[in-house]
C-alpha cells in the first residue's frame, strides 16, 4: 500500500434535491446534462452515470425496509484544478442516510457521485 498517495481535492460540480414521490428520471437527466456539459464527456460515459443515478434514486424511493425519507440529495464532485481534455473518465458513488441539519428528526438519503480522470 502506498502511504504517500495524494488524493484529489474534490469540487462540488452540482447538487440536486428531489422529493420522494416526485418523478425523478427526467429531472435527473436534465440536471446531469446541464452540469456535466462543460466536461465534454462521451455519450457512453454520460449514459452510465445517468443510469447509475436513476437506479440509486429508484432504490432510495422504494427501499426494502420500513425506513422512509422525505427527500434525496444528489451531489456530483470532480477533482479540483485543471482537467486535461480527451482523457478517459471513471466514477464511483457513495450512498448514506443523513439527519437533517435543522432540529427535526427528519432523515434523508444522500448520494455522492465522484467523477475522476483515469490514471490521475
Amino acid at each position: 500500500m502506498n502511504t504517500n498517495a495524494s488524493f484529489p481535492d474534490w469540487h462540488t460540480l452540482g447538487e440536486l434535491e428531489l422529493l420522494v414521490g416526485a418523478s425523478a428520471d427526467e429531472a435527473i437527466h436534465a440536471w446531469l446534462a446541464e452540469i456535466l456539459a462543460p466536461l465534454n464527456l462521451s455519450p457512453d460515459f454520460l449514459g452510465r452515470v445517468l443510469k447509475s443515478a436513476q437506479e440509486s434514486v429508484g432504490h432510495a424511493i422504494h427501499p426494502n425496509s420500513e425506513d422512509t425519507h422525505s427527500h434525496i440529495h444528489i451531489s456530483v464532485l470532480v477533482p479540483r484544478g485543471h482537467i486535461t481534455p480527451g482523457r478517459s473518465w471513471g466514477f464511483f458513488h457513495i450512498e448514506r442516510i443523513e439527519a437533517s441539519k435543522d432540529s427535526s428528526d427528519e432523515r434523508y438519503h444522500a448520494i455522492d457521485f465522484y467523477l475522476y480522470v483515469e490514471g490521475e
